[in-house]
């Protein structure tokens, strides 16, 4: 029973596929541009680090930050997983209909 018209499961499916296809790109800039983060902040500590052994000016307070991003960086990949287990289902869903 593949026709739409008559199956309103199908069309629901089909409709949060529909949706998925916008929702799994943003998911995936979230992460990119939580990488972006962890690298900007890894790049000033390594600068502030660097400093700090050669006994100049420095600023630790990178370290009050690191935690957050990784905490994004796992929220955001959580997401798009789950986004992907969905869409996953949603297409076995389908085929057995």
């Amino acid at each position: 029973m593949n026709d739409t018209a008559t199956n309103p499961t199908v069309a629901a499916i089909q409709e949060q596929l529909k949706r998925l296809e916008w929702m799994i790109p943003d998911a995936k800039k979230r992460v990119a541009k939580a990488a972006e983060q962890m690298l900007w902040r890894a790049q000033r500590a390594v600068e502030d680090a660097t400093a700090m052994l050669n006994d100049q000016p420095c600023c630790l307070s990178w370290t009050d930050f690191a935690d957050g991003d990784l905490r994004e960086a796992k929220e955001a990949k959580a997401e798009l997983n789950k986004l992907y287990e969905q869409q996953k289902m949603l297409q076995y869903l389908i085929k057995i209909q």
